[in-house]
């Protein structure tokens, strides 16, 4: 899956890896997260807590930018780059589910990616759903 054995970190599940990624880039580094809209729970429901500063207690004027999707439920590039082009400086990580469990779509990751590195921005990636289903390597993307 192009990862180093010290880039994996073995969890309870998706659930907290989501929360590892995407909480511990934004104590981080504060700012902004551009998130995908069609997520799972689990995913959502971190940032969703986050907008309501409620269980993850997070600094005053955390802001999360929901990433409109398609009518396939696709996150396009062109949506991440006017999220970002908004406030280059104030956004902490882009996160965009790699493949959605319930409907199936596949988000442009590569693309995604390699928008998100224009700006030097790290890109986060929720791919259990994924593994198995289409090539998932890792470092090729350069997903964080």
């Amino acid at each position: 899956m192009g990862a180093r054995p010290s880039e994996v970190l073995f969890t309870s599940g998706g659930t907290e890896s989501d929360n590892l990624a995407i909480k511990g880039t934004y104590w981080r580094d504060g700012m902004q997260i551009p998130v995908g809209c069609a997520s799972w729970s689990a995913w959502s429901n971190t940032t969703r807590s986050w907008t309501a500063l409620t269980s993850c207690r997070l600094h005053e004027g955390a802001k999360v930018t929901r990433l409109e999707v398609d009518h396939f439920g696709r996150v396009r590039p062109e949506t991440v780059r006017a999220a970002i082009e908004s406030d280059p400086e104030g956004v902490a990580l882009v996160s965009v589910m790699w493949a959605n469990n319930e409907v199936g779509t596949v988000q442009p990751i590569v693309e995604i990616a390699a928008l998100c590195h224009e700006f030097g921005i790290p890109v986060h990636s929720d791919a259990v759903q994924a593994v198995g289903q289409v090539e998932v390597d890792f470092a090729a993307v350069g997903l964080t």
